[in-house]
């Protein structure tokens, strides 16, 4: 190729680099000229938190520009994800540094911007999940780390599964867990996701653990068909969880009240029934799910190893009222809405119907005895932090032991290395057998300075001619300087 050929080429490239970076500072304007009210706040609005790398190559990726042009608006993007987007990996298979579809069409998310309805609707997406899993991306990156929470706490434990690897290969995970590992690892297979604040990281891992907990409870409930019909008896006493924002989360003596299988607003039947109780120390009337209600008079302070559960208790309260057996409901999916997973699809708002200790059905405020509600804690919040700190001493001693906290060795750390290694091997050769005793040490000590004097050079002797040289140039030195 000519000179000439090349310049053209060069000029070429730079030109197309250009006009990348025109489009995308044109992208990124559109998207601080949108109305801020009802959007999702931002922690960064100029790289998102992605890495610069990776937001450089997604900026001039052909594909990202062509859909700078072509897609406009949050639907048309959501289309886009469901015909392109086959995996969630930030680079494409095989290429160098080739940036995925998902993750170009993530960066033009980050330039429309999106409302908390919009977000509300990827996330509760029914056609494809890789829909949702691009939502929980543009919150984890990039949305304020104080209320990543509240939106990923829903789908812990969606199990809609989702292929996250490029490689045909590699076996499909949940839904649930690629949030959970969003949350909990910075890690994100060949990239790094911005790290939470200090407090707020081990804060959220304490109520990951939690939720870990709760879910397996759930799974030991429904498991188990006596517990199953002692909670689908109204009037029959149990243990729930309760807390807000003045008070720990806590177990306390509650009342079934109503045993609630579909929503009240969709129809929709859950994927698991949820309970309204009734704290009889209070008054308050609260939804509870399966997972956050136990047996009367357990001890959850034991592990699960030494779960001990209380004896179903005698009386027959509530048996005359409408009762359904664990058969009764449907564990199985309902694709027909947007809540066929067995989640509140209101969840978060102000509802009376929606999931968690925070809401109050009675619509009213009532004051509760504080000090009484920490003395009768659990202390599930210490023992979570003392289970999250062990990991995170597992997991730092684990790196090290693999060594994947060590840098490589430099080039020159190398030559030293093989220096010693070499001088290490010349010293075991030369040196004889050590002994136990004393004087055996003693004569090892000795024989070893013998043979490295024995190893010396001898000294070069020099010839008459060479001796007079250096007895006339020292004459020469006294003569001149004394």
């Amino acid at each position: 190729m000519s000179r000439a050929a090349l310049w053209r080429q060069e000029a070429n490239v730079k030109e197309r680099e250009r006009q990348a970076n025109e489009t995308f500072q044109i992208a990124m304007e559109e998207g601080r000229s949108r109305p801020q009210k009802g959007l999702i706040p931002l922690s960064n609005t100029n790289t998102f938190n992605l890495n610069p790398m990776l937001l450089g190559n997604i900026s001039k990726s052909p594909y990202f520009l062509k859909s700078c042009s072509q897609v406009k608006d949050w639907t048309a993007l959501v289309d886009e994800i469901y015909y392109h987007v086959q995996h969630m990996e930030p680079w494409t298979q095989g290429a160098a540094k080739t940036p995925s579809t998902a993750f170009c069409l993530l960066l033009r998310l980050f330039t429309l911007r999106c409302s908390e309805k919009q977000m509300k609707l990827m996330l509760e997406h029914i056609d494809s999940p890789y829909i949702r899993c691009v939502g929980f991306l543009y919150l984890r990156y990039a949305a304020d780390p104080t209320i990543v929470w509240k939106w990923c706490k829903p789908y812990f434990y969606d199990e809609e599964p989702v292929k996250i690897r490029a490689n045909v290969n590699c076996k499909e995970i949940t839904v649930g867990q690629f949030v959970r590992d969003l949350l909990s690892d910075l890690d994100y297979y060949g990239t790094r996701l911005p790290r939470f604040p200090i407090a707020i990281e081990r804060e959220i891992k304490v109520k990951l653990l939690e939720e870990e907990k709760v879910e397996e409870r759930a799974q030991r409930h429904l498991n188990d068909p006596k517990v199953m019909q002692h909670f689908e008896s109204i009037g029959n006493r149990v243990q729930a969880l309760y807390g807000d924002e003045e008070n720990e989360i806590t177990w306390y003596d509650a009342v079934i009240d109503r045993v609630i299988r579909t929503d009240e607003e969709t129809g929709v039947e859950y994927y698991r029934p949820k309970f309204m109780v009734t704290f009889p120390e209070y008054g308050n009337t609260e939804i509870v799910e399966v997972g956050e209600m136990d047996m009367p008079g357990v001890d959850h302070s034991a592990t699960s190893k030494n779960y001990a559960q209380a004896p179903f208790p005698n009386d027959d309260r509530g048996r005359n009222h409408r009762h359904n057996d664990r058969d009764g409901y449907d564990r199985r999916r309902d694709y027909s809405g947007y809540d066929r997973r067995g989640r509140d699809r209101y969840d978060g708002r102000d509802q009376s119907h929606s999931r968690g200790y925070h809401e109050r059905r009675n619509g009213g405020r009532y004051d509760r005895d504080r000090s009484r509600s920490r003395d009768r804690g659990y202390h599930g919040q210490s023992n979570s932090m003392d289970e999250v700190l062990r990991r995170e001493r597992e997991k730092s001693t684990t790196s090290n032991q693999r060594g994947y906290a060590r840098p490589p060795p430099t080039f020159k750390q190398s030559l030293e290395n093989d220096g010693r290694a070499k001088a290490r091997n010349m010293n075991h050769e030369s040196a004889p057998r050590r002994h136990d005793d004393k004087m055996g040490r003693a004569n090892n000590d000795n024989v070893v300075k013998k043979s490295q004097e024995d190893s010396k050079p001898p000294p070069v002797q020099k010839t008459p001619e060479e001796l007079a040289a250096i007895a006339a140039k020292k004459r020469k030195l006294l003569a001149k300087y004394g």
